[in-house]
């Protein structure tokens, strides 16, 4: 089924730095024999007993017990991974440890074992802020974890064990907080924790990821850019680089792995706080010495790469999915909050079905009908940007989109319409998305046709039977057609430019069927 999240609203709140945490398990289970115990007792770096709240994952369940030190706790009998982390004025240490739960046990945890966590480059950077982020895991099927940071003379130790039940991981990262430097985070997991948790990273070691983040379609000016690491211990821990309210292109040096690239929207709101308005995250798996390149906030917003599916006889369309960027399909989450819309559905000439989305709902809008007559049908829907809490910036993009579908539907099937989605790609735009005065713009049109839901069947694609398109400089109060031909293969509109404003872009693409599509898109890309 269609999933009920509702991506044009996430990513709505105050923006704070991100963690995301480990996952916690019920604290059930088999049932607990009153002669098996676990008192745990620790000890920080100056040897004095201190109280703390651990965690005691049952290896072959992934069940998490919650202990107090120095206070017996029963648990079933079994292997666990005991989890600390003692904190000491500016230190904090981190431990994992493996121990056997049968009768009145007892572990010792002493953080003046603990062994200092440190990354470092060679050549070393100068000047720029040094964060370091690290985590100590069980090794089981649910993975828990208990995890620290060092910034502002902080300081992060870990407990050394040859236990393969407990992994280790810690991400270190460089940067000036501009934009205009390169920026650098590197990852140190292994398995078990080593006796020397340090490390140095040969810059030759790492992969170079040029981002280049525009302005221009996003609801604010303010963007940042973080990295999280993906997979193992040290999964989804976080770095924020930095932050700006100018186009940047910037070079992030990686270790080698996979790497979620984080640019995130945000906006001062009309009392005063700043919300996180939304952004990307995609993944992408990096190589030694290699480059890469990542886009982000490109121009011509528009809707999504979902097509109308009919679902046991009912046509549904998802009416938030109407400002994405076409470099990213459905690669990291594209939407970004605030857009109201206004679906409809024509069979026989009559509107059957019409559903309204006010802005902000509390779940994913869907236009849905139940078909009971074989025939076409017509869906259309409208949106425009709304985000009553912040103030658009002047001269923002991609303002009001427009899809319409025509397409064959009838009752007790599961299919997907016979039709794809045409995305707007204009070529050569600068860094703030705008296109030279008078010079001509070739708008790639890649048609994208995307199966949301398993149970409905695809089926091949349709045939394309012409494409046109159409240009406005009035924000589509009218139109005028412009040439489109194939452009190495690729369906592409010829666009003269105005002298000045914006260009708003219209496509229709037909199929041998008698089917068709028509994109719009309001303010696709300025001038300047």
């Amino acid at each position: 089924m269609f999933s009920s999240f509702k991506p044009a609203r996430f990513g709505r709140g105050l923006v704070v730095s991100t963690v995301i945490p480990a996952l916690v398990l019920g604290s059930g289970g088999a049932a607990v024999a009153a002669s098996n115990t676990l008192t745990l007792t620790t000890l920080n770096r100056s040897g004095a007993k201190v109280t703390i709240t651990a965690t005691a994952v049952e290896l072959s369940t992934s069940s998490e017990y919650k202990l107090r030190s120095g206070t017996a706790k029963k648990l079933p009998k079994g292997t666990y991974a005991v989890l600390t982390s003692i904190t000491q004025g500016t230190t904090t240490t981190l431990s994992g440890k493996a121990v056997t739960v049968s009768g009145n046990t007892k572990l010792t945890v002493d953080a003046r074992h603990g062994k200092r966590i440190s990354l470092a480059l060679n050549p070393p950077t100068k000047g720029f802020e040094y964060n370091l982020s690290a985590r100590i895991c069980s090794r089981t099927q649910a993975v828990s974890s208990v995890e620290a940071s060092a910034w502002g003379g902080t300081t992060v130790y870990a407990i050394p064990t040859t236990s393969n039940k407990i992994a280790f991981a810690a991400l270190g990262s460089w940067t000036d907080r501009s934009g205009v430097n390169d920026s650098f985070a590197v990852l140190h997991s292994t398995s078990s924790v080593p006796a020397n948790p340090v490390r140095t990273f040969a810059r030759s070691s790492l992969a170079t990821v040029t981002v280049d983040s525009r302005r221009g379609p996003s609801g604010s000016n303010s963007s940042s850019l973080a990295v999280q690491p993906q997979g193992g211990c040290g999964g989804n821990l976080y770095t924020g680089l930095f932050d700006s309210d100018v186009p940047t292109n910037s070079k992030v040096r990686l270790s080698p792995g996979t790497w979620s690239i984080r640019a995130e929207a945000y906006a001062a709101s009309k009392n005063g706080q700043t919300w996180n308005i939304g952004g990307y995250m995609p993944n992408r798996t990096v190589a030694a010495g290699k480059s890469y390149l990542l886009r982000f906030y490109n121009g011509a917003w528009g809707p999504s790469e979902q097509v109308p599916a009919t679902l046991n006889g009912r046509v549904s369309f998802n009416l938030n999915e109407m400002f994405a960027d076409p470099h990213y399909g459905r690669d990291g989450y594209n939407v970004e909050g605030g857009d109201k819309a206004v679906a409809t559905l024509n069979f026989g000439g009559k509107v059957v079905a019409v559903k309204k989305d006010n802005g902000w709902e509390p779940d994913m809008s869907y236009l849905e009908y139940k078909v009971r007559k074989a025939g076409w049908y017509t869906l259309k829907n409208t949106a425009t940007r709304y985000y009553p809490e912040i103030t658009f910036p002047a001269g923002m993009l991609s303002t009001k989109t427009e899809v319409v579908y025509r397409f064959q539907a009838k009752p007790n099937v599961y299919t997907l319409a016979q039709v794809m989605s045409v995305q707007m790609v204009p070529a050569n735009l600068n860094r703030y998305n705008k296109a030279k005065a008078g010079a001509l713009t070739n708008v790639s049109l890649w048609h994208k046709r995307t199966n949301l839901n398993p149970d409905v069947k695809k089926g091949a694609n349709p045939t394309i039977k012409t494409v046109t398109a159409k240009m406005s400089t009035d924000n589509g109060r009218s139109w005028r057609a412009v040439t489109v031909k194939k452009i190495n293969g690729t369906w592409t509109a010829i666009v003269r430019n105005p002298a000045s404003g914006a260009v708003s872009l219209r496509a229709r693409t037909t199929y041998t069927s008698g089917a068709y599509s028509e994109t719009s898109i309001i303010r696709a890309y300025a001038i300047g």
